[in-house]
């Protein structure tokens, strides 16, 4: 493996290095970069389609576009060092199979195929050929993750792109593996149940994708004008700032204070005066406020207070802790239910919605110039007028 070039990519502050692999170097650690990614997008296959063409390219020595890849740490500690092709060569050699492709999985694919193919035909000649073929590899260093989605983007505005909210989910998908401040996520296949700390993947992405998307719909959609119209929502988004953890642990902060200010509130049939048409939408404050409706809700409301220079994750943080009830709590409490359940009596899409209701609320509860700053009740109450309003 020869290194090429280094070059320092100033819009995301990480360093690029082209480096040139023989395809046999590569094989070495294709599989491990494709399989430790579970959430990576799935193998085409089709021997009637252009990869089959690639396939036949490969084994002729075709050079085919780069491969891109990240690597969480950058090695170099100075830039512009004598030495940084050798830092770099070394690094690469005893690290490449941790990398993330961002670009060319399907040519990872295929270049593993073609190889296989070449195994079953037992012709050594030929085999031989084609694992010292050279392809380009580029590499990112110490790439802040926001960065990263930007060239994820970037780089899969092609045939068929991947939805921002499937390049968010690969892209974090790295805290699956270890606690965050006492906090553990957890995949729908995993073991135990959710609860205080333990809250679904897929539903803090979801959270964080309306964060970013400053949407609180969730996006499932991947197409060239979504990217687009993502890129120009990210360059609002400090680099230097971990979103994810800054999200996850806002949530977390909001549950904790919730569960707090509702100890031992639980909800009881004929209790309350207001009459539910149907099943409440939750019957505690954990059951209530870990939905993914409320992580939405919270992550695009934060970002439309922050667009407009009103808010963001550190005042919120800082915010939470003075947010109350006005009047009784576990009241209030069911007041909050009733106009919930308004609206699943009343929305065509129930999920939608209550989505769109808890991103009023947010915006309502943590609005330093809005009636209801750090009032739940208050918040409550004008959420569900602007609802109202819009619907």
């Amino acid at each position: 493996m020869d290194i090429i070039s280094v070059l320092v990519d100033h819009r995301i502050n990480a360093a690029n290095v082209l480096a040139e692999f023989t395809i046999e170097e590569y094989l070495k650690s294709a599989d491990s970069m494709i399989n430790n990614n579970p959430f990576q997008r799935k193998t085409v296959k089709s021997s009637g389609t252009v990869y089959s063409l690639l396939r036949d390219d490969l084994k002729q020595g075709c050079i085919i576009p780069p491969i891109v890849l990240a690597l969480n740490n950058d090695p170099l500690t100075e830039r512009n060092s004598e030495n940084e092709k050798t830092i770099y060569k070394n690094y690469i050699e005893n690290n490449i199979k941790e990398a993330l492709i961002l670009d060319g999985l399907q040519r990872t694919n295929n270049i593993i195929d073609a190889n296989d193919e070449l195994q079953k035909e037992n012709d050594p000649l030929a085999l031989n050929k084609y694992l010292n073929y050279k392809i380009r590899v580029e590499i990112y260093f110490g790439i802040n993750k926001i960065g990263i989605l930007y060239r994820m983007l970037t780089l899969n505005t092609g045939q068929t792109p991947m939805s921002i909210r499937h390049q968010i989910e690969i892209l974090y998908s790295d805290y699956l593996k270890q606690p965050t401040n006492g906090i553990r996520l957890i995949r729908e296949i995993d073991s135990g149940s959710k609860g205080f700390g333990r809250y679904s993947f897929k539903d803090v992405i979801e959270g964080l994708t309306s964060y970013l998307m400053r949407d609180y719909l969730t996006f499932d959609r991947g197409d060239v004008l979504e990217n687009i119209k993502s890129l120009e929502k990210l360059s609002k988004e400090n680099q230097g700032a971990d979103i994810f953890k800054g999200y996850l642990e806002l949530f977390h902060s909001f549950l904790s204070r919730m569960m707090f200010l509702l100890e031992g509130w639980q909800y009881r049939d004929g209790e309350s005066e207001y009459v539910l048409n149907s099943a409440p939408f939750g019957r505690d404050a954990l059951s209530i406020f870990s939905k993914s409706q409320i992580m939405t809700g919270l992550g695009a409301g934060i970002a439309f207070l922050k667009d407009r220079e009103l808010s963001d994750f550190t005042k919120v943080k800082t915010d939470i802790e003075r947010i109350n009830f006005d009047y009784n709590a576990g009241s209030v409490i069911y007041y909050l239910l009733s106009k919930l359940d308004d609206l699943k009596v009343n929305a065509a899409k129930i999920g939608n919605a209550q989505r769109e209701y808890f991103y009023y609320f947010f915006r309502e509860l943590f609005n330093p110039e809005g009636d209801s700053y750090l009032s739940i009740d208050k918040s409550i109450e004008s959420a569900f007028k602007r609802y109202r309003q819009n619907n």
